[in-house]
């Protein structure tokens, strides 16, 4: 378990504000979830995939995404439901705070990422979801060339095989933390990113050993 007590402080704050506000999605049927879970589950794999093929950019941009989809399905279950819900004033429309919701008040609880990654780098990358837009930001930067003034960047100058392997793990966790065990369906989805995150842990580990 790691201990990142500022962290946790504001994943509270922040799961504590979510249900004094309302949001357009909702989920009131078991069908529309698992069509969600198998959406969510086509995102890790296309992750997957690109990871596979080092293209480490993408393979980010659809693991954050995932999480993205992660978040809006799990509070579309619980949020008032107000169909004239502003999309600017909708936190499921708002790509930050979907990313934040993402990661629960119970989510340093599990073992399996911090026995792979280590303790401190998921403390690292809880930190980046919640510093200013520091995810926005990568999550733009996976996809997207830009202009600084160093020249131009491209995804590949920010994002490498080890950081698009930690943001898959990170959001297969996610994934896995939130949604697992609402159906039976979600439960046999999870035998499946369980599969993935275990193919994705033993080559990490391989090259952290090099």
């Amino acid at each position: 378990m790691t201990n990142f007590n500022s962290g946790d402080t504001k994943i509270l704050e922040n799961f504590k504000n979510i249900f004094n506000n309302s949001t357009k999605f909702n989920i009131d049927k078991t069908d529309d979830f698992n069509k969600a879970i198998d959406h969510i589950i086509t995102l890790l794999d296309d992750s997957f995939t690109l990871l596979n093929k080092k293209s480490y950019g993408s393979c980010v941009f659809f693991a954050i995404t995932s999480m993205e989809e992660v978040s809006k399905t799990h509070f579309s279950l619980f949020m008032k439901h107000d169909t004239e819900k502003n999309n600017n004033k909708d936190p499921l429309f708002n790509h930050s705070k979907k990313q934040r919701l993402s990661i629960t008040p119970v989510f340093q609880m599990g073992s399996r990422l911090p026995e792979v990654i280590g303790p401190e780098r998921v403390e690292q990358l809880i930190s980046l979801v919640y510093k200013n837009n520091d995810f926005f930001t990568l999550r733009n930067n996976a996809i997207y060339w830009n202009t600084s003034q160093f020249g131009n960047k491209f995804p590949n100058d920010y994002i490498d095989k080890k950081l698009a392997q930690e943001i898959l793990l990170f959001a297969i966790e996610a994934f896995d933390d939130s949604l697992v065990g609402y159906t039976s369906h979600s439960i046999q989805a999870s035998k499946h990113t369980d599969s993935l995150f275990e193919k994705i842990k033993e080559d990490y580990m391989k090259n952290k050993q090099l």
